[in-house]
């Protein structure tokens, strides 16, 4: 068991923005909540998941959402002023609570704590924070290890735990329980759908299980890793050295990709998700070539010189050259990205995901491109 300081949270932040692949959830409202905890004299502490008891009980707990037109918004207005009115923090608190309140009736069992259904600036601080706020735990580990644009993109699913029962809350007040689904994707198109009529965003508690079960499903250390790349970070900042190369240093499951500026970047907001892509312009080593990326809330797909390169379940990061700190594709305006000089980092996926099932899973071809996944390694070395 090991307690973490404010430092080592801001750290977590940090490395779950480059790890979070341009997603996994708002780096403020995370931020909002690790100064909640400690200033309220509570505290984070983080345990190995094969510390936990086998039979504990555990759940993934998130948020699930992304862009929705305006047409939706407009018709939503009135519901959403009237949440507008309650303190934020205190009103999401509430909402993730009655997720799991509801779930925990449902299975009758008390969890033992939480699981991140990703590594991001969000969705990994939320199930740490509130399990800090009850007195619990936070598991060193997630059930992806970067960050990803589906529910269904788990390594619970690749281990064969059922998704349901799961229970979805909103904003509004609303709660829906889903006590089934016919498998992973129909549990997404779901809670997706729910958070489209839902102004973008839901929470979701899902997929309730033992430990025993979660042992054998879960990305082991990846908090640990977080805390680790964002001290990288901020040490070689306070050192005046360059924070990319000594993360190529100090990673071993980590390869350069690209150099460059970012000539063009796109997004529009359909169907609860952000869509876009971007171009960066090869500098340095990389001059002359040109680097195209694809998101769908995060980075997936690249292609150098118009061949595929390195895509998921492997992380692609795109960082800020100077800070090394990640870039978001959830920024208000990311024309302002124009111009931008940027490191795009490659970090292996678990094993997990190399497995026939996990690339499967969330290869290229699950995005309808017609192309395999191969290990980055394999392409860059």
């Amino acid at each position: 068991m090991r307690t973490l300081a404010r430092r080592d949270m801001l750290d977590l932040l940090t490395g779950a923005s480059i790890l979070g692949c341009g997603g996994g959830g708002d780096e403020q409202f995370g931020r909002n909540l690790i100064h909640k905890i400690i200033d309220s004299g509570k505290q984070f502490t983080l345990v190995d998941p094969m510390e936990i008891p086998d039979g504990a009980h555990l759940c993934i707990i998130g948020e699930v959402g992304g862009g929705v037109g305006e047409e939706i918004k407009q018709k939503l207005e009135p519901y959403l002023k009237a949440a507008e009115k309650r303190d934020s923090l205190a009103l999401r608190t509430h909402i993730i609570q009655r997720a799991v309140r509801e779930l925990e009736s449902l299975m009758g069992v008390e969890f033992f704590t939480y699981v991140p259904s990703e590594i991001g600036p969000g969705n990994t601080v939320l199930p740490m924070y509130l399990a800090a706020l009850e007195g619990k735990p936070a598991v060193d580990g997630d059930a992806c290890g970067r960050a990803k644009p589906e529910t269904a993109l788990s390594t619970t699913h690749i281990a064969g735990i059922p998704v349901t029962p799961l229970t979805i809350t909103n904003i509004i007040g609303e709660l829906m329980i889903l006590k089934n689904a016919v498998d992973d994707y129909r549990a997404e198109d779901i809670a997706r759908y729910m958070a489209v009529v839902s102004g973008g965003d839901v929470s979701v508690a899902r997929a309730p299980n033992t430990a025993a079960r979660y042992k054998q499903a879960i990305v082991r250390g990846s908090i640990s890793r977080s805390i680790r790349l964002g001290s990288t970070i901020r040490t070689s900042g306070e050192k005046g050295l360059n924070a990319v190369e000594a993360i190529l240093k100090t990673e071993p499951d980590c390869i350069r990709l690209f150099t460059g500026r970012v000539a063009s970047w796109k997004r529009k907001e359909e169907g609860g998700f952000m869509w876009g892509d971007l171009t960066i312009e090869g500098a340095g080593s990389f001059q002359g070539q040109r680097m195209d990326i694809w998101y769908k809330n995060e980075y997936l797909i690249t292609w150098r010189d118009g061949k595929p390169c390195a895509t998921c379940p492997d992380s692609i990061c795109v960082l800020d050259a100077s800070s090394g700190e990640g870039l978001s594709t959830w920024v208000a305006d990311v024309a302002a990205y124009k111009g931008r000089r940027v490191e795009v980092l490659g970090f292996k996926s678990d094993r997990l995901w190399r497995t026939e099932k996990g690339a499967e899973l969330f290869g290229p071809r699950h995005f309808g491109y017609d192309f395999d996944y191969v290990p980055l390694e394999k392409i860059v070395g």
